[in-house]
């Protein structure tokens, strides 16, 4: 007798339901067959199998696990009970526990019966709308995916596999949520986590088990969702099977991936700064404090932006007080020069003609105040950068520090080499090639 069992010793055992149910019900269902192999095929899952029977005159999903530690009975009763409370029925397929369900290899094993939802998983889906280039139809996606992130997570609920293929869009395009072993409700505070941590194309690193763990994938579906119904092709470069975008590897810095690189040059200021609350969200350490609406509301930190102009639906940030430019002199006659343009000279008389030779070059103490005047600007400059960097570090964690150090060492070159130039530029003397 072995501690679980396989995928393919529940295949064996549903070919005769008679034998291995003893409630009638069960006893009398209909697996759904392959055409050709005629035995029951089912979609597996890393904790379960799952088999589309009918069940009296109704299509049910059997879902049977392949490790006990999966779930239990009382995890399921308590979220069936909290989806009828909460009215959250028709965004997730409903679930029952069955005790002893099953007779295979001379033991009873559980089962979970739940609704079956008749559609397709999201990532299917997706693939449709991208195939027809329906853009339209893919931001309605977004949005509905958006509400329904807005319900679940009002109602003190968190599904904990937020993914592709646990997101079904039924016949009617509602989104409907199924397999609830790695979810929580408020009753389950205090309580052990489940074993199941989600799948790593769609959580960050080191995710903790609780109410707002379903803001990371939140944010990456709905990223995704739009950024494909801005360019739907990009679908065949990103898409392997396992993720609709995003992998686990662009949320790991310095997020120059090639998924990265491509939502930059959409250059759309929604998708910009979605963009960057997820850059956010990727730093090590970072963990989820509140809901999906209250992440895209917040302000977007200003060393995450990618795009020159703010997102549209971002905070308005301060920004730094440099020091304002000298005001510029307001109209003058005709003809008379301005103060910085007279010569410093003896002037020329009503009837002396203009001298012929080039005016004098710039005194060399002016010169050395203006190199000053320049290198004490740099100086400034390179303090605030740092100080913001010193700053940012503080706030995101030492890894992110440490890959835009590389970015910051190649300003300060450009800077050093300016200032280089300017001041071999002043020591020529005047005439001399450059």
């Amino acid at each position: 007798m072995t501690d679980h069992l396989s995928a393919e010793d529940y295949i064996k055992a549903v070919q005769r339901p008679d034998l291995v149910f003893d409630r009638p019900e069960l006893a009398e269902a209909r697996f759904d067959v392959h055409p050709m192999l005629g035995i029951p095929v089912p979609a597996s899952g890393s904790t379960a199998v799952v088999f589309r029977a009918t069940v009296g005159a109704t299509a049910q999903a059997l879902r049977f696990f392949t490790r006990e530690d999966a779930s239990t009975q009382q995890r399921y009763t308590a979220l069936n009970a909290w989806f009828t409370e909460h009215g959250l029925t028709d965004d997730v397929a409903s679930c029952r526990w069955v005790d002893d369900a099953i007779l295979v290899n001379g033991r009873r094993w559980p089962m979970v019966q739940m609704e079956w939802v008749d559609g397709r998983t999201l990532d299917r889906h997706v693939e449709d709308l991208v195939e027809n280039d329906d853009r339209a139809a893919l931001e309605t996606l977004a949005g509905s995916w958006r509400d329904l992130l807005r319900r679940t997570q009002a109602a003190r609920f968190a599904h904990g596999d937020l993914q592709h293929g646990n997101v079904l869009v039924d016949t009617a395009g509602r989104l409907r949520l199924v397999d609830f072993d790695s979810s929580w409700i408020a009753p389950f505070t205090g309580s052990s986590p489940p074993s199941e941590g989600g799948h790593r194309n769609y959580q960050p690193e080191n995710r903790l088990w609780g109410p707002w763990m379903d803001t990371f994938p939140g944010l990456v579906v709905y990223l995704s969702l739009l950024a494909l119904a801005r360019e739907p092709n990009q679908w065949e470069q990103l898409n392997d099977g396992e993720n609709l975008l995003f992998q686990h590897k662009d949320y790991l810095p310095p997020h120059r991936t090639q998924a990265w690189s491509w939502v930059e040059r959409l250059h759309d200021p929604q998708i910009d700064g979605l963009a960057a609350r997820l850059r956010v969200c990727c730093a090590p350490g970072w963990t989820a404090t509140g809901d999906l609406e209250g992440l895209i509301a917040g302000p977007v930190p200003w060393w995450t932006r990618t795009a020159a102009h703010p997102p549209a639906d971002a905070q308005p940030q301060p920004t730094t007080a440099w020091p304002r430019p000298r005001p510029q002199p307001g109209p003058r006659p005709t003809g008379q020069p301005v103060w910085w343009q007279q010569p410093t000279g003896p002037q020329p008389g009503p009837t002396q003609p203009p001298p012929t030779q080039p005016a004098p070059t710039q005194p060399a103490p002016a010169r050395a105040a203006d190199a000053g005047r320049v290198l004490r600007a740099v100086v400034a400059a390179l303090a605030w950068v740092f100080g913001s960097v010193l700053i940012a570090g503080a706030l995101i964690n030492l890894a992110v520090l440490h890959a835009i150090v590389p970015d910051l060492i190649i300003l300060v070159s450009i800077l050093a080499l300016m200032v280089r130039r300017r001041r071999r530029r002043r020591r020529q003397p005047p005439g001399k090639a450059r």
